[in-house]
């Protein structure tokens, strides 16, 4: 697999993960949907993307990227994304534990910003609320 094959599907396993998380609840929402599309945006994709992600996730396996950045960038959209439907449903947390642990991030780390993020569920989550807690988890 070529440079730019690992960068799509990375980009697509981004996706993928937002994916899982807006279904964890089994509640479709449209602010959900209107979040992920923003984040394929972000992400040099459009809607007819994450569609075809989300009709066909058998073509995926999950990839987490090597880069520190880039696994923090995806635990923040799904932080952000759990919140976004102003409800944070047990199966939402869990799914998050999982995915969060797989990119090497320690569990009590990611339930403190859970916990931030369940504090300001239809607010803004103050600028340095998640950045202190990595700091206090970071070498």
């Amino acid at each position: 697999m070529n440079t730019e094959d690992r960068e799509l599907h990375k980009r697509k396993s981004h996706l993928f993960m937002l994916l899982m998380l807006a279904e964890a609840d089994n509640e479709d929402s449209p602010l959900e949907t209107l979040f992920i599309n923003k984040v394929a945006e972000r992400l040099g994709m459009d809607p007819e993307d994450v569609q075809e992600i989300d009709k066909n996730p058998e073509n995926l396996t999950l990839v987490i990227p090597k880069a520190e950045h880039a696994r923090m960038e995806i635990l923040y959209d799904l932080l952000f994304l759990m919140k976004f439907d102003q409800d944070v449903d047990q199966s939402e947390i869990d799914l998050v534990h999982r995915l969060a642990f797989r990119m090497g991030f320690r569990p009590t780390m990611t339930q403190e910003m859970i916990e931030v993020m369940k504090q300001h569920i239809g607010r803004n989550v103050p600028k340095d609320s998640l950045l202190n807690i990595i700091r206090k988890y970071m070498n």
